[in-house]
Protein backbone atom coordinates (compact mmCIF):
# COMPACT_ATOMS: atom_id res chain seq x y z
CA UNK A 1 0.00 0.00 0.00
CA UNK A 2 1.31 3.17 -1.32
CA UNK A 3 -0.96 5.49 -1.95
CA UNK A 4 -3.02 7.68 0.35
CA UNK A 5 -4.65 6.07 3.21
CA UNK A 6 -8.10 8.32 3.92
CA UNK A 7 -9.33 8.38 8.19
CA UNK A 8 -13.17 8.88 8.27
CA UNK A 9 -12.97 10.32 11.29
CA UNK A 10 -17.07 10.95 11.64
CA UNK A 11 -17.38 7.71 10.28
CA UNK A 12 -15.37 6.01 13.14
CA UNK A 13 -15.32 8.53 15.81
CA UNK A 14 -18.47 10.37 15.24
CA UNK A 15 -19.55 13.87 14.38
CA UNK A 16 -18.71 15.53 17.93
CA UNK A 17 -15.03 14.93 18.60
CA UNK A 18 -14.79 15.41 22.57
CA UNK A 19 -12.66 12.39 23.91
CA UNK A 20 -8.74 12.70 24.03
CA UNK A 21 -8.38 9.22 24.86
CA UNK A 22 -10.77 7.67 21.86
CA UNK A 23 -8.59 10.04 19.93
CA UNK A 24 -5.33 8.40 21.19
CA UNK A 25 -6.69 4.83 20.94
CA UNK A 26 -7.81 5.80 17.25
CA UNK A 27 -4.73 7.54 16.22
CA UNK A 28 -3.14 4.39 17.89
CA UNK A 29 -4.74 1.99 15.86
CA UNK A 30 -5.74 4.46 12.42
CA UNK A 31 -2.87 6.84 11.60
CA UNK A 32 0.32 5.58 13.08
CA UNK A 33 0.44 2.23 10.87
CA UNK A 34 -0.21 4.14 8.20
CA UNK A 35 2.42 6.79 8.41
CA UNK A 36 5.04 4.08 7.31
CA UNK A 37 2.60 2.68 4.52
CA UNK A 38 1.17 5.60 2.61
CA UNK A 39 2.67 8.21 1.02
CA UNK A 40 0.11 10.06 1.88
CA UNK A 41 -2.17 9.80 5.10
CA UNK A 42 -5.56 11.99 4.69
CA UNK A 43 -7.51 13.02 8.16
CA UNK A 44 -11.31 13.77 6.26
CA UNK A 45 -13.32 15.28 9.06
CA UNK A 46 -15.82 15.59 6.26
CA UNK A 47 -19.15 15.21 8.97
CA UNK A 48 -17.74 16.30 11.95
CA UNK A 49 -20.29 19.04 13.39
CA UNK A 50 -17.62 20.08 16.24
CA UNK A 51 -14.46 18.58 18.43
CA UNK A 52 -12.35 20.05 21.17
CA UNK A 53 -8.99 20.92 21.62
CA UNK A 54 -8.63 17.79 24.02
CA UNK A 55 -9.62 14.87 20.73
CA UNK A 56 -7.07 17.18 18.80
CA UNK A 57 -4.27 17.61 20.53
CA UNK A 58 -4.40 13.94 21.41
CA UNK A 59 -4.88 12.92 17.52
CA UNK A 60 -2.31 15.48 15.86
CA UNK A 61 -0.09 17.00 18.54
CA UNK A 62 1.19 13.12 19.21
CA UNK A 63 1.62 12.59 15.67
CA UNK A 64 3.94 15.95 15.35
CA UNK A 65 5.53 15.18 19.49
CA UNK A 66 6.20 10.93 18.11
CA UNK A 67 7.15 11.53 14.50
CA UNK A 68 8.38 15.38 14.40
CA UNK A 69 7.41 18.28 12.16
CA UNK A 70 8.04 16.07 8.91
CA UNK A 71 4.82 14.68 9.81
CA UNK A 72 3.00 17.10 8.35
CA UNK A 73 4.58 16.77 4.49
CA UNK A 74 2.15 13.21 4.93
CA UNK A 75 -0.36 14.54 6.32
CA UNK A 76 -3.73 15.79 4.62
CA UNK A 77 -6.40 17.72 6.55
CA UNK A 78 -9.65 17.26 4.19
CA UNK A 79 -13.20 19.25 4.80
CA UNK A 80 -12.42 20.71 8.21
CA UNK A 81 -15.02 23.66 9.07
CA UNK A 82 -13.29 26.89 10.27
CA UNK A 83 -14.00 26.22 14.17
CA UNK A 84 -11.93 22.71 13.48
CA UNK A 85 -9.14 24.00 11.32
CA UNK A 86 -8.53 26.34 14.05
CA UNK A 87 -8.26 23.64 16.43
CA UNK A 88 -6.32 21.81 13.99
CA UNK A 89 -4.06 24.66 13.37
CA UNK A 90 -3.42 25.12 17.69
CA UNK A 91 -2.61 21.37 18.14
CA UNK A 92 0.15 21.03 14.99
CA UNK A 93 1.30 24.54 16.90
CA UNK A 94 1.30 22.48 20.34
CA UNK A 95 3.15 19.55 18.67
CA UNK A 96 5.72 21.38 16.51
CA UNK A 97 6.19 23.14 20.31
CA UNK A 98 6.43 19.90 22.04
CA UNK A 99 9.14 18.36 19.34
CA UNK A 100 11.60 21.08 19.66
CA UNK A 101 11.51 21.28 23.37
CA UNK A 102 12.34 17.46 23.32
CA UNK A 103 14.79 17.38 21.00
CA UNK A 104 16.47 20.54 22.42
CA UNK A 105 16.51 18.44 26.18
Amino acid sequence: MSGPYTAHLADDCGTILADGSKALAYRHRQIDPYLELCEKVVLDFSGVRSANSSFMNALISGLLEQHGEQVLEKLVFKSCKPAIAVLVEAAIELGISKSVARIAA
